[in-house]
């Protein structure tokens, strides 16, 4: 079910986008951000949960954080910090036309908000380590299909904001925004939400209201999910293998890893007893993504295998 997700809301969204993209007032990068998290609101049983602050802040539009809560030493947890931008058209006298950001290179002085973007993420904020990312928005007309060692151009594509951050240094010129520039390195939001289901049955939620019941041999009951493979050192591998061959090349030494020491205000949101202190120090949208897997399970490395399979392809969700 959220592998579906992930694979039918860029498409969903790539419409909408399309649908405005020649009128002088078009959807805002926070309008398609504010679709996506309330689509993965109903998701909660899949141990997917969203929080929103009390009021509407600038910066980095959504936090999204992987948790084990049970893992060895405290639980562990990858946080990425990310960052919105939705592309643009530019047409030519010949009749063709490409694809850019607009705003990449966005601040005064031009290019301070990826620089504030990953300076924020490496001062730790709220005492967690933090990965920067950029998501970027395409309309319908923008999609390629992949082609050799190209990714798809899709409705969502992800790349890490240290890839980005020294292009944009100081302003930068149109070719440096081109969709095109960026492509070799992207990620999908499949890549970030199509897991392996594991054997390990997830607690029970918080008590709701009225709830869909389903037909089973033994009479009614209630559907139960087993849980899905959302470990933060997956989820660091497969960004580690979905980087761009170029990025990587300029970039040897750096590996994103997790990090340990759950925070208790995160395991609070995991067992849905966030306090008005918690929801009072939220700074942006936020996606917790937890399993119960650990390390030392018989079913990580069958996981990590699965990681292992082309990106984003759906192993067992």
């Amino acid at each position: 079910m959220l592998c579906e997700f992930a694979n039918r809301f860029p498409r969903d969204l790539a419409q909408l986008l399309e649908r405005n993209r020649r009128l002088t007032r078009n959807f805002r990068e926070e309008t398609a951000t504010d679709l996506l998290m309330m689509g993965l609101m109903p998701l909660q049983p899949l141990g997917v949960r969203v929080d929103f602050p009390d009021e509407k802040v600038t910066g980095a539009d959504m936090d999204w954080i992987y948790a084990a809560p049970h893992e060895v030493g405290g639980g562990s947890y990858l946080r990425l910090m990310i960052q919105s931008k939705r592309c643009k058209e530019q047409r030519l006298k010949n009749g063709s036309s490409y694809w850019y950001y607009d705003h990449l290179d966005h601040g005064t002085p031009k290019g301070s908000q990826s620089q504030t973007l990953v300076n924020h993420a490496a001062a730790s904020p709220d005492g967690m380590a933090t990965l920067p990312l950029y998501m970027f928005y395409h309309p319908q007309s923008a999609l390629q299909r992949p082609v050799g060692a190209l990714p798809a151009i899709e409705g969502i594509n992800i790349r890490l904001a240290r890839d980005v951050v020294g292009i944009v240094a100081g302003g930068c010129k149109r070719k440096e925004k081109k969709v095109s520039r960026w492509r070799a390195g992207f990620m999908s939001l499949s890549d970030l939400l199509c897991w392996p289901v594991v054997d390990l049955p997830s607690p029970p939620s918080p008590p709701v209201g009225p709830t869909t019941e389903f037909l089973l041999p033994s009479g009614f009951g209630e559907l139960s999910y087993l849980s899905i493979a959302f470990h933060p050192d997956l989820i660091a591998e497969r960004i580690n293998l979905s980087r761009g061959v170029a990025a990587r090349a300029a970039d040897p030494d750096f590996q994103v890893r997790s990090s340990g020491e759950l925070p208790d205000s995160i395991r609070r949101a995991i067992a849905g007893e966030v306090t008005d202190k918690d929801r009072a120090t939220l700074q942006r949208p936020r996606v917790i993504l937890s399993t119960q897997l650990t390390r030392e399970h018989p079913s990580f490395e069958q996981a990590r295998a699965a990681v292992r399979r082309r990106r984003g392809r759906s192993a067992s969700n």
